[in-house]
């Protein structure tokens, strides 16, 4: 299990999987049937330690018609250069009791430390939840059952908070809108929303994409892209974005050529 997740891009959880696996369960080419998705509440959704504090709980509970067993393990969190997320085993994390099984309408207690302290730059890492199989269970003919998994942040604030936001640019080449956004401080940021609207030459909005923004770490960089149709990006003469955060805002205008989208299809 271990070796699963080590140095692994790790696909975002939380209330994400339960739609994932809804629409599994009706794209799968399966007999007639029931699809089965796992379900259990965590709280709370975020952990943070500071050199003062350094023990949390989360406290699961079991919302399945049956009985239920979870598993938990620690990663360490970083975003690489290409803006992914990237999990890795960690000692840092101390967890207690790893696995536990929960009756049906039950709940049980997780106990969370940390054996390192607070450096330079915030430390952040993931607790996953995940359901465990219930030996050889049986959901009758036709049907399939799908585990949740469920991604808690985990955050150890650094010796000193280094004042800082939301930096980045606004670029356009072959009709697709590229929003570049780095963290400038040392703590994480979530980006609430990234909104890119396109103009005409009279100042009518002819485009408008609202893209999913995410958790920015500190220090860190990510992309964010949206194609224009080449018939209204042919109309556009500006193109702006706006990126709201937990910290600052940014915004961004630029004018738009002819060589900015494409070649011209016929």
């Amino acid at each position: 299990m271990d070796n699963h997740y080590a140095k692994r891009p790790v696909a975002e959880t939380g209330r994400f999987f339960v739609l994932l696996f809804s629409l599994m369960c009706s794209a799968v080419l399966l007999p007639p049937g029931t699809c089965y998705a796992g379900n259990f509440d965590v709280q709370p959704v975020r952990i943070s330690f500071t050199a003062k504090t350094r023990v949390g709980k989360l406290v699961v509970r079991n919302l399945t018609a049956g009985e239920l067993i979870i598993q938990a393990k620690a990663f360490k969190w970083v975003e690489g250069s290409d803006g992914k997320d990237v999990y890795e085993d960690t000692p840092d994390i101390l967890i207690f009791p790893r696995v536990v099984k929960i009756p049906r309408g039950g709940q049980r207690l997780l106990r969370l430390g940390t054996t390192v302290g607070p450096a330079i730059e915030e430390r952040t890492y993931r607790v996953y939840i995940e359901e465990l199989p219930l030996g050889e269970q049986k959901t009758g003919s036709g049907e399939i059952r799908f585990t949740l998994k469920i991604g808690i942040p985990v955050f150890i604030s650094p010796l000193k908070t280094k004042d800082g936001g939301v930096e980045g640019s606004l670029t356009m080449e072959g009709g697709k809108a590229v929003v570049q956004v780095r963290n400038s401080g040392n703590c994480h940021l979530v980006i609430e929303s990234i909104a890119v609207t396109g103009r005409d030459y009279r100042g009518e909005k002819i485009f408008s994409k609202n893209l999913t923004g995410w958790y920015l770490l500190g220090g860190a960089s990510r992309k964010y892209a949206t194609q224009i149709p080449p018939a209204l990006c042919a109309k556009l003469s500006t193109i702006q974005t706006m990126v709201r955060t937990t910290r600052n805002s940014l915004e961004k205008t630029m004018q738009v050529t002819g060589g900015m989208c494409g070649p011209r299809t016929r």
